[in-house]
């Protein structure tokens, strides 16, 4: 969603959508999913906002952490979810309650404006659950507004992993 861009025009503009958005969010704050604006998620799927799924990284950080990029695919919401760990899953009545909701409001402002945003980052884990990497906001509003089914990044080396936890369909990259 927001990040540090090599391009100070960029740069600068990015800003200027943060702050208006920032500005407008506050009334969002505590607000019950029923006085939501209307919310689409655009999904940016393209390789160059990857580094996003991970709030933000740097280009220089992604591609030291992530050097093959991440691995796109959808999966059913409903069965994500039940396979989240404590740490991740959400349940409804939690959804102002756990993470920072000044966060949350912000980016219920900046989708309601519809603007797009990347997938979460998905890792499989041992005990057979799955935690996020990066991107528990946009998992808990793509819950919160009733989303069947979410794309997921994961790591080339997690996807069979989660492909064995998860019905995935896979994106070629």
């Amino acid at each position: 969603m927001c990040g540090h861009r090599e391009d100070p025009e960029e740069d600068r503009k990015e800003r200027t959508v943060r702050q208006s958005t920032c500005a407008d969010s506050h009334k969002y704050l505590w607000a019950p999913v029923s006085e939501w604006p209307p919310i689409v998620l655009k999904w940016d799927i393209s390789k160059e906002s990857q580094r996003f799924s991970k709030d933000g990284l740097s280009p220089e950080e992604f591609n030291k952490w992530y050097p093959q990029g991440l691995c796109l695919g959808y999966v059913a919401l409903p069965e994500f979810d039940m396979r989240l760990c404590f740490f991740s899953r959400r349940k409804d009545r939690e959804l102002w309650k756990i993470g920072d909701p000044y966060k949350l409001a912000h980016l219920i402002g900046y989708l309601a404006e519809g603007r797009p945003i990347s997938p979460p980052l998905a890792t499989p884990m041992t005990s057979q659950e799955i935690v996020i990497d990066g991107g528990h906001h946009r998992y808990a509003i793509a819950k919160a507004i009733g989303e069947s089914e979410v794309p997921v990044y994961v790591t080339p080396r997690h996807k069979s992993d989660l492909a064995s936890l998860l019905r995935v369909q896979w994106i070629p990259s």
